[in-house]
């Protein structure tokens, strides 16, 4: 028996030989083929899925991949919270701003009725509803809400807005006007301070200077339409007297007139006649000069007409 080398035409290797095509591999198959390389950071992971060997999202991270999770989660917790403190500071800042009641007190005088106050609020809800924007305190237009409280209200002489006792509510402190002289007119008295503002209500003592009418003609006639007028002159002038130092104790309107006006001062018995055409400070001017002229010679006059621009004639 011999045994020989056989012939390479008899031996087919088995790589050659004929075999089924072998179906292409799926990417799991892949997957797991390449889950492992050199010069990568293994994973450990008890699953048989890993998409990647760098995966951050193993059930089983490195040290150093444990250490970047928790570096991005805390970094995208910050971000969270700040935003959220930003935005809930921000809502406060707006909130603490915005006028959503009002509570109405006046400055030195006691607090107010309700049905006194209740009148103040709805003057002031009325600005708020034109002008809704408004109702944020950086915002209101301090002197357009005085104006149109005034137009209502003309014994208020200012407004100021204050922070009120909760969170949305303001308190708003009024100042009253002061009456330097008061008319009364069919029972009602009207007031009029030194700036020759007349209103009706007033917080403070009746002044002692009262306007005595004795000009005859019907309060309830059209021709004393202007009698606001007449208490703005007479206010200005009793005003401005005072502060030359010669203070009034008397204002009459002459009979038959309804334009001058006739007062007294309290260091003399003299009359002076003013003119409501002209104005108040220039015939308080004439005043000043003249009693100091007629002190200086001696005289003592019954009236001083000082009416006209310049000129002073005296009886």
């Amino acid at each position: 028996m011999k045994f020989g080398r056989k012939h390479s035409n008899d031996v087919v290797p088995e790589r050659r030989r004929d075999s089924p095509q072998a179906s292409r591999p799926t990417a799991e198959d892949l997957s797991n083929r390449y889950s492992f390389r050199r010069n990568r950071t293994i994973t450990g992971s008890s699953s048989a899925n890993i998409a990647s060997t760098n995966e951050l999202n193993a059930e089983l991270r490195s040290p150093r991949a444990h250490v970047h999770h928790l570096t991005h989660l805390r970094r995208k917790l910050f971000t969270y919270f700040l935003g959220a403190s930003v935005a809930a500071f921000g809502l406060y800042i707006l909130v603490s701003q915005l006028v959503a009641t009002t509570v109405v007190s006046i400055v030195s005088l006691p607090p107010l009725t309700s049905g006194v106050q209740s009148g103040y609020v709805r003057a002031i809800e009325s600005y708020y509803a034109a002008r809704p924007a408004e109702r944020f305190k950086f915002a209101l237009n301090q002197d357009a809400l005085l104006s149109h409280i005034q137009a209502k209200y003309p014994e208020v002489v200012s407004v100021t807005v204050e922070p009120g006792s909760r969170l949305g509510e303001a308190s708003m402190v009024l100042q009253a006007r002061k009456p330097i002289a008061r008319w009364n007119i069919n029972g009602a008295n009207k007031y009029v301070d030194g700036d020759g503002i007349v209103f009706s209500t007033n917080y403070f003592a009746d002044p002692q200077l009262q306007i005595i009418d004795e000009s005859g003609i019907p309060t309830s006639s059209s021709k004393l339409v202007a009698s606001d007028r007449f208490l703005g002159f007479i206010g200005r002038v009793v005003a401005k007297s005072a502060q030359s130092g010669l203070p009034v104790n008397k204002v009459t309107i002459p009979a038959l007139t309804t334009r001058q006006v006739a007062l007294n001062l309290t260091q003399s018995n003299t009359q002076y006649k003013l003119s409501v055409d002209r104005s108040a400070g220039e015939q308080v001017e004439d005043i000043t000069r003249i009693s100091r002229y007629l002190a200086a010679n001696g005289l003592n006059p019954g009236y001083v007409d000082v009416r006209l621009s310049g000129k002073a004639f005296y009886k």
